[in-house]
């Protein structure tokens, strides 16, 4: 397996080879859409190979340990507590009745 400097610079080649098929492509030459897309698909291949390679290597580094955390407990005693004023009662809302609309007829010509 190659590095990752090696692939970032077959890809830069890459990218110069394209980008000389899509000027002469601009000039007028059909020819060099072939070679150019061609190109732009090797391109996509071995970024998607870089990609995968990386997720690979990513997985195999050593994981850090999560330190466990410290939860101090509250006792309930050395909360304040606020006064308690008078409590008022709300009277239950009625809901209002569905009131269906008629639907329209169509009208046939």
């Amino acid at each position: 397996m190659s590095s990752f400097s090696e692939k970032i610079s077959s890809l830069r080649t890459m990218v110069d080879m394209c980008e000389s098929e899509i000027k002469s492509l601009e000039a007028g030459k059909k020819t060099s859409s072939v070679r150019a897309r061609k190109c732009l698909q090797d391109i996509k291949m071995t970024s998607h190979a870089m990609r995968k390679d990386v997720t690979d290597f990513t997985k195999s580094l050593p994981m850090k340990s999560r330190s466990s955390k410290v939860v101090e407990s509250v006792e309930p005693e050395s909360l304040p507590v606020a006064p308690v004023e008078a409590v008022v009662e709300v009277a239950p809302v009625k809901p209002k009745p569905v009131v269906k609309k008629p639907r329209r007829s169509k009208k046939v010509e």
